[in-house]
């Protein structure tokens, strides 16, 4: 598709441009490369003072807007395109040329105007978004009343072709750092995007079960499962323990016999009898015949003796 870099200027005698009414005095269009920027033709510039204003629009008119031609066949590329779109459905119907309608031009016919990209530029304020604050251009087209009524034309040529050069700068720039603003094009048949995790009924993501891998067998036998009992807290080191009486170590020494307090007793006065038994053997022997004593000694009587009082 041809893109054409496209601008018209006019005269108007009023307080503001009006397209309807304002006076025609050049039609300037280039052929250029969209992608990036660059001129692929010569500037061409219809001017009013050289034929008349009907003989310009005319040649325009016959060059792009006849009925058998595609709207592909030119796209206008600009700043601030409503001004010419407007001059030519006002120019056309005033010449009784084949009317061109609002929705063939706006509609139809695709276009690039730039006045948004500048609009961005200039924070977002419409005010003041002027083509020479953003780029080489030095004046506006203010001064295009004085210089036409001075007829001062090589001025008015000079803007335009300033202005020309300005926008295809601009048009380049833009072509060239697209990348630095972090949009890029999607790739078509990219990877596709994963799909959402499974969500409660909250709406909180579920997450997704620990698995965890599977132990070895041991070659060895089983052990025997550990025990569950909790264990016993140790004994406080800097007290010492305290002394356990004779009925508490006998209860404590495994596998050994109760024993009631009367055997305990009885068994105290049997290590006492030991004790004198041994006392009375440790004494100096009697000179005298072993036969004295044996004659006059008791002899006990073992039959009356009960089994709990023999000696262990």
């Amino acid at each position: 598709m041809p893109a054409y870099y496209f601008a018209m200027e006019g005269y108007h005698t009023g307080e503001k441009p009006d397209p309807a009414v304002d006076k025609l005095i050049t039609i300037q269009y280039q052929k250029i490369d969209l992608t990036t920027g660059e001129p692929l033709g010569e500037l061409t510039i219809l001017k009013e003072w050289e034929s008349s204003e009907q003989q310009i629009i005319t040649t325009f008119y016959n060059e792009f807007f006849r009925p058998e031609m595609p709207v592909t066949h030119f796209i206008p590329v600009g700043m601030s395109l409503d001004y010419e779109y407007e001059m030519i459905i006002a120019k056309c119907r005033q010449y009784k040329l084949p009317a061109i309608t609002s929705h063939q031009l706006y509609f139809q016919r695709p276009r690039f105007d730039l006045r948004s990209i500048v609009v961005l530029l200039n924070d977002g304020r419409f005010a003041g978004a002027r083509l020479d604050l953003f780029s080489s251009k030095k004046y506006d087209g203010s001064h295009m009343r004085k210089w036409y009524e001075n007829k001062d034309f090589k001025k008015i040529e000079h803007f335009v072709r300033e202005e020309t050069e300005a926008v295809l700068k601009l048009l380049q720039y833009l072509s060239k750092y697209k990348t630095r603003l972090g949009i890029t094009k999607k790739e078509e048949g990219g990877p596709r995007k994963p799909a959402p995790a499974p969500s409660s009924a909250r709406g909180e993501p579920v997450l997704p079960a620990r698995q965890v891998p599977a132990r070895p067998h041991p070659a060895s036998p089983k052990s025997p499962a550990p025990s569950m009992q909790a264990a016993k807290k140790p004994a406080d080191a800097r007290s010492p323990a305290p002394k356990k009486s004779p009925a508490k170590l006998l209860k404590a020494e495994p596998g050994t016999q109760r024993k009631g307090s009367a055997q305990l007793g009885k068994a105290e006065s049997g290590d006492a009898k030991r004790s004198s038994g041994k006392a009375k053997s440790a004494a100096p022997r009697s000179s005298a015949p072993p036969s004295q004593f044996r004659k006059h000694a008791p002899t006990r009587n073992t039959s009356t003796r009960k089994p709990a009082e023999r000696r262990r």
